[in-house]
């Protein structure tokens, strides 16, 4: 005898097909050839007051609109630089390529920047309108990523002051996990900065420019801001993992041993602050002042 599980389920997978139709359940039956709705009639009860097809509509509607407010909330700079319209179609081209495939909302939006960066038609549209949107797209959901990224004890001045000067080359550095570093084409960050302060944003002065922006999460809060290309560079050599004697070097290297000294003092004060490194290993105590 047929479970009762085995016959629900494709009933489950044909409303879950007509909810998520782009177009809406009714265009998607006429499509199908039944503009009346007999087959969904089969399967879900109409009345007087509304047929199967304008019910399942209702589930239709909120489905799209709730996930329209989820990636307005993950991209606010991106759907204010496209606006109303434009930005509805952005997500229903998106839904329609990337339906959500788990129960949790956090990751619905994880694919827009890929989408707005690659070849499809879609995206050739809003590439040659606005043709940083996808950069816009990354750092913002690099943003989302440093949010919910994985905690850790950041370095801090009191473990320095703590290190023994002859450990001080060797003390091994890496990015904190809620750090991220963005190699992008245009200064997009200029954009999500004015939508935050509640200003007009920037659009007629963006022009491309490579940049490097820097994210990273201290207190529960996230920031971002523009790295100069040594900074950069000396970020990206903590993603894979290096000592500060090693970071000293590349800076004497770039900036000459006189200038080396006060450089990687400033940027490890920042780096401090902002909690984007952390120690690779036990930090060795200094011994007591004689």
């Amino acid at each position: 005898m047929e479970r009762a599980d085995q016959r629900l389920k494709p009933v489950q997978e044909r409303l879950r097909q007509l909810i998520c139709a782009p177009s809406g359940v009714a265009a998607a039956l006429a499509a199908e050839g039944d503009a009346a709705g007999a087959g969904l009639a089969a399967l879900l009860r109409g009345d007087a007051r509304a047929s199967a097809t304008a019910r399942l509509e209702v589930y239709a509607n909120a489905y799209f609109e709730r996930l329209l407010g989820v990636l307005r909330d993950d991209y606010p700079a991106l759907a204010a630089t496209l606006g109303e319209d434009a930005f509805h179609d952005l997500a229903t081209a998106y839904l329609a390529a990337h339906p959500p495939t788990r129960p949790s909302l956090r990751n619905a939006g994880d694919g827009v920047p890929q989408l707005l960066a690659g070849d499809s038609g879609e995206a050739a549209f809003f590439r040659v309108r606005w043709p940083f949107a996808a950069d816009l797209a990354a750092l913002e959901w690099a943003l989302v990523d440093a949010f919910d990224a994985p905690d850790a004890p950041a370095l801090g001045r009191e473990d320095l002051a703590a290190l023994a000067p002859e450990a001080w080359e060797a003390l091994a550095l890496r990015l904190h996990p809620a750090t991220s570093l963005l190699e992008l084409a245009w200064p997009v960050h200029l954009l999500r900065e004015a939508h935050e302060r509640g200003e007009p944003l920037p659009l007629a002065e963006l022009s491309r420019e490579a940049t490097h922006i820097c994210v990273t999460r201290r207190n529960e809060r996230v920031f971002f801001r523009a790295a100069l290309p040594l900074e950069a560079a000396l970020l990206a050599t903590l993603q894979r993992g290096t000592t500060f004697g090693a970071l000293c070097a590349h800076i004497a290297d770039e900036r000459g041993a006189a200038a080396a000294p006060a450089f990687a003092a400033t940027l490890l004060t920042r780096w401090l602050e902002a909690g984007t490194v952390l120690s690779s290993e036990e930090i060795t105590p200094a011994g007591p002042v004689t």
